[in-house]
């Protein structure tokens, strides 16, 4: 069953299925704006609710389809989720695309370990999800959410003006795509 699957991303991390346990580290994580301000869709201040509401969403979904689309980000000493990576939106086999998205703690940022996560992510994607391309989309203004994509093979293939709403401003975006058959083995 997929609730059992792990993916090493490197010796001090891997990915897994989020679980209702992830909870308490959701909460923690999310207490400041700084995930917030660098994501399109996690709520602040994000509250329990919040919480409950998206774990259930993963865990179904994750039932419903038989494959992980959404894996958290976990440090290998104690298992704590530390961010995640999905493609929320994908239903694996009714499609040959998805758009990833990604976040992870800010005591984490700056290590490499996004740009990690998103390369066994995309080689998960590709191999086990049978998917042809993937995309990915960032604030104009997050140059670090870019240079993860950059270093992952993704290719810039658009600017979006205004394409993005948050507290009521409009954004410019982002638009990266990223096809199987650029997949270096």
């Amino acid at each position: 069953m997929a609730a059992d699957l792990q993916l090493k991303v490197r010796d001090d991390l891997y990915l897994s299925s989020v679980v209702f346990a992830d909870k308490p580290a959701l909460l923690e994580h999310f207490r400041t704006k700084d995930v917030y301000n660098t994501t399109l869709n996690i709520p602040f201040p994000y509250l329990e609710e919040h919480a409950d509401w998206w774990l259930q969403k993963r865990i179904e979904q994750t039932r419903r389809v038989g494959k992980e689309v959404c894996f958290a980000i976990r440090t290998a000493s104690d298992g704590k989720l530390i961010g995640c990576i999905s493609a929320d939106t994908l239903e694996p086999g009714s499609t040959h695309k998805a758009e990833i998205g990604y976040w992870l703690a800010k005591p984490f940022w700056g290590r490499g370990i996004m740009t990690d996560a998103v390369r066994a992510y995309v080689h998960y994607a590709f191999h086990e999800l049978n998917l042809t391309r993937l995309t990915a989309r960032t604030f104009d203004f997050n140059l670090a959410s870019a240079r993860v994509l950059e270093k992952n093979d993704f290719k810039l293939e658009g600017r979006l003006r205004k394409h993005l709403l948050k507290d009521g401003k409009l954004i410019d975006a982002r638009f990266y795509g990223r096809l199987k058959e650029d997949l270096e083995e």
